[in-house]
């Protein structure tokens, strides 16, 4: 209801809380969304690290969390396709590395 002003002029009511945050405030992200988006950091983190330490373990640990992630977020999310590839170009840098200088730190010995 809209009081009169002495002008004559409607007067809006004063908003509550809940009628600003319903109005003025933006969504917030579901719980589905954080959890996509943390696994495609985790992913695109390990894809980082995986250039240097152990490529082969930290490598496929991160496609995973980076394909997890995508596949929770869809094609809404456009960080979750870009921590999938940096996951994917971490594993192959740090395997083709690993191949030319013959070890890398924390890789398993084989023999």
């Amino acid at each position: 209801m809209s009081a009169e002003h002495s002008t004559g002029g409607d007067v809006a009511e004063p908003m509550t809380q809940l009628d600003y945050a319903q109005d003025r405030l933006e969504e917030r992200d579901s719980g589905v969304a954080s959890a996509a988006a943390l696994l495609s950091g985790l992913g695109a983190g390990l894809g980082v690290l995986s250039i240097y330490f152990a490529p082969m373990i930290l490598g496929f640990v991160a496609m995973g969390a980076a394909i997890i992630g995508l596949s929770i977020a869809g094609d809404r999310d456009r960080f979750a396709k870009i921590a999938l590839i940096i996951a994917a170009v971490g594993w192959l840098a740090g395997s083709i590395i690993a191949v030319f200088t013959g070890s890398s730190p924390l890789s398993l010995k084989m023999g």
